[in-house]
């Protein structure tokens, strides 16, 4: 089993919308995912409740705990029954953060590309070798991911804080999460960026063609931006096995 966690100790850096894209294209290529929603808010858990209540099947097994005990015994009664475990975090420092972190075999850390989110990811990724160093220096992978960015082009403030993290030897991954509204509504409407996609193209049937890119192009540039992201998190996954 594989174990991704997404850690930030600032809260509404995109760590959930990244961990439900990440898990559904995962699903979606034929692997068993779980999900362990340690936010406080829980939008993991509503979005999956939403979707039961509308008697729809939920692709993931989800388990929301709510303290360090209850994390242990989730990953536990997970562990190595499905290929992929997802942990998403609460915005904050706490010895649940500590222990997901531990257990990761990649860290994936979500910031905006602003000085102040930079400050915050540095942060994340300090928190991981200072979890590493406590664990007799065993290496926890763990890598940054820009979200919310431009999707036509990389603006100076991304490329400038890139370089600056690069220099710190801070490894941020090359695909970065596109603001697109699809990934909004994943969870206003409790659905995946595959369902909305085959509702868009229902809708747009006997519509002028210029109407149906309209609907359609910003639904297929999200899944393919989506295909994108996982495919490089399960490259470093691929790399860090191999090189153990």
């Amino acid at each position: 089993m594989f174990t991704i966690t997404f850690a930030n100790p600032k809260g509404g850096s995109s760590k959930t919308t990244s961990a439900m894209i990440l898990a559904e294209q995962i699903r979606h290529a034929g692997a068993t995912v779980a999900i362990l929603d340690c936010d406080p808010n829980q939008n993991i858990l509503q979005w999956a409740k939403q979707r039961e209540e509308e008697g729809r099947a939920v692709p993931f097994a989800i388990t929301a705990p709510k303290s360090a005990e209850e994390f242990l015994d989730a990953y536990d009664a997970t562990n190595d029954k499905v290929d992929y475990l997802i942990i998403d975090l609460e915005g904050t420092a706490s010895t649940l953060v500590t222990y997901a972190v531990s257990r990761a075999d990649l860290v994936v850390i979500p910031f905006e590309a602003t000085p102040m989110e930079a400050r915050q990811a540095a942060r994340a990724v300090q928190l991981v070798r200072q979890t590493a160093r406590a664990m007799n220096n065993r290496s926890i992978p763990h890598a940054l991911v820009l979200t919310r960015v431009n999707a036509a082009f990389q603006t100076s403030e991304e490329k400038d804080i890139r370089k600056e993290l690069e220099a710190a030897k801070m490894p941020v991954l090359a695909t970065g999460i596109v603001r697109r509204a699809p990934y909004t509504r994943i969870f206003r409407d409790g659905s995946l960026l595959s369902e909305l996609l085959e509702q868009g193209r229902a809708e747009v049937k006997n519509r002028t063609a210029s109407q149906q890119e309209r609907i359609l192009n910003p639904l297929e540039s999200a899944i393919e931006n989506a295909k994108a992201f996982t495919q490089e998190v399960l490259d470093q996954l691929t790399e860090q096995e191999a090189a153990a």
